[in-house]
């Protein structure tokens, strides 16, 4: 017979004497298909009080830990994926708190996570929250405190969102069955004595939710003053040793498959598309008759591991966002044999397609799609994300006339995954940072976007067709910006001005914000000039029209001196 992880668990909070409860608590006990059936995780987080953010700091971190964590790809180990998800949250709180003059008023919080899975737990710490562990009669505290004792009481060395860069406390250590593990904050530790709180916990003739609720009751009649908060998981029993070994499984290829196949419940009705990267089909889930899209890795890949990881950090990518002007990508909701990605179906048409058809759209139409895709980059971007391959082609026009971001698969997390010598994307809309191989960050995606912007009024590049060839910094130099007004006389001279400066070769100079490049383009912005452009770039329709007029005159003055002769 093959055990499997069983944790059994309970988890209680109070605010105290405190106004607000700035403590954050999680559990994810084993459920659903995949890694997450053979997986148990806790985490707690205590926000800084004295921190503004502190509360949201403490929910976000929980919250998104969780089930970040479990969207991670299969192939990562438990440390990979925890320190992924940490780093990305870490430097989420510490932009949030960057208009905060001291360090210690912004988005911060103790954080300490339990992962559970096969006979191994792995530990993620940071601040003064604990972990304990009681194994028979033993007693042990798993975890250090990064803090200072002061006259003011404990100060704080490391948390969530206090430096751009996070240290992590990361430990493994074995599974017992009966082992117990009890996470609190400082409201209950620095007030309970050891010995008081183990002997609770070892009142096995409680119930879990009856000791949780007599660790908060003795803190409070040993004067706690803080907010209280503790969780407490039982191992009830274990998977074997032998099936702890397959839990790092990642899903073989899906095989080629023609209309009327059916694959994990998915019958194919229909193929969108097929290349040498992947193979788009438009699916039904037999059991609930609805239609999805179901996107697998092209076969061609099998010994391209990079691009195998790609794509699972494209599926796991997705399922982080639920954005009107997304496209949802949807977890499993049974267990899959084969490596593909779920996304809902959308009827209508890419922008380059929706181009080729209306050649003669008027600005204002082109434009119009600017402000969805903005609202999309954006929700992107507060979780540390970077699509790197928007254009046409990935801007998707429903029939409902919504406008949604599509294909992820170039998408990335800040530096965790970045190769800073690959240029991600199409190379005639990526941004020069991609070419030269150094840091990148929204203002990437700013200068695509404002290229796709530029061809959709154009049907040409800014830089030309050499541009997507320049390696050097040198050979960028050499290039110059093509006034769109030159392509589309349509083009108002302050629009053309918003894309110049969005498509700036130096990302020191496009917009600081998504949100200022496009009230530029919506408004006109008298402080944005093309004064330092020649004339002709500034206005050539009007340029074409006086040198018309100046060339008629002497041609004019000629003929007359001509017929005196």
């Amino acid at each position: 017979m093959s055990h499997k992880l069983t944790v059994r668990a309970a988890q209680r909070t109070e605010t105290g004497p405190k106004a607000t409860n700035d403590d954050a608590l999680g559990l994810h006990l084993p459920q659903g298909h995949g890694l997450s059936a053979h997986t148990a995780a806790a985490a707690i987080a205590d926000g800084v009080s004295s921190a503004d953010g502190g509360r949201i700091a403490a929910e976000t971190s929980v919250t998104n830990f969780l089930s970040d964590f479990f969207a991670t790809p299969s192939s990562w180990s438990i440390k990979t994926a925890g320190s992924k998800v940490l780093a990305a949250l870490n430097r989420w709180l510490h932009g949030q708190g960057q208009h905060y003059q001291h360090h210690h008023q912004g988005y911060l919080t103790t954080f300490t996570a339990l992962i559970m899975r096969g006979q191994r737990g792995y530990i993620f710490h940071i601040g003064d929250t604990r972990l304990w562990r009681l194994r028979g009669e033993e007693w042990e505290c798993l975890t250090t405190d990064h803090a200072l004792n002061s006259r003011h009481g404990n100060q704080l060395t490391r948390a969530l969102g206090m430096d751009w860069r996070i240290d992590i406390d990361y430990l493994e250590t074995d599974l017992q069955q009966g082992d117990i593990f009890v996470l609190t904050t400082d409201g209950i530790h620095s007030f309970v004595p050891e010995k008081e709180l183990k002997a609770i916990i070892a009142t096995h003739s409680e119930s879990l939710e009856t000791r949780c609720e007599e660790v908060l009751a003795c803190a409070a009649s040993h004067h706690s003053d803080d907010n209280r908060s503790c969780q407490l998981l039982e191992i009830i029993d274990l998977p074997h040793a032998q099936d702890s070994q397959q839990l790092e499984y990642l899903a073989p290829l899906t095989p080629e498959l023609r209309i009327g196949d059916t694959i994990d419940g998915y019958q194919v009705e229909q193929e969108i598309q097929i290349n040498a990267r992947s193979h788009i089909y438009l699916v039904k889930d037999c059991a609930q008759g609805h239609q999805f899209v179901l996107k697998t890795p092209s076969p061609n890949l099998i010994d391209d591991i990079d691009a195998l990881k790609a794509f699972v950090r494209e599926d796991w990518i997705g399922q982080r966002f639920h954005h009107p002007h997304i496209v949802n990508t949807y977890p499993a909701s049974r267990a899959r044999h084969y490596l593909y990605l779920i996304q809902e179906y959308l009827e209508g048409q890419t922008l380059r397609q929706w181009r080729m058809t209306h050649p003669e759209a008027a600005v204002e139409t082109i434009l119009a799609f600017a402000k969805p895709v903005v609202h999309a980059l954006r929700a992107l971007h507060r979780r540390e994300t970077l699509h790197q391959d928007i254009k046409p082609d990935n801007i998707f026009l429903c029939t409902n006339g919504v406008v949604k971001l599509i294909d992820l698969g170039s998408a990335s997390i800040g530096s965790l995954s970045d190769n800073l010598k690959l240029r991600a994307g199409a190379a005639e809309y990526a941004a020069p940072e991609y070419a030269l191989g150094i840091a990148r960050d929204q203002r990437a995606d700013q200068f695509s976007l404002a290229m796709t912007l530029y061809e959709l009024l154009t049907a040409h590049y800014a830089y030309g067709e050499y541009y997507k060839d320049c390696q050097s910094l040198s050979q960028f130099r050499k290039l110059r910006y093509t006034s769109a007004c030159q392509y589309n006389p349509h083009v108002p001279l302050w629009i053309d001005a918003a894309l110049a400066r969005a498509l700036s070769l130096n990302p020191e100079h496009r917009y600081a914000e998504l949100s200022e490049f496009l009230n530029d383009l919506e408004h006109p912005n008298p402080q944005l000039t093309l004064h330092n452009k020649p004339w002709l770039e500034q206005n050539p329709l009007l340029f074409w029209q006086v040198t018309s007029i100046l060339l008629l005159i002497t041609n004019g003055i000629l003929l007359a001196l001509w017929l005196k002769q």
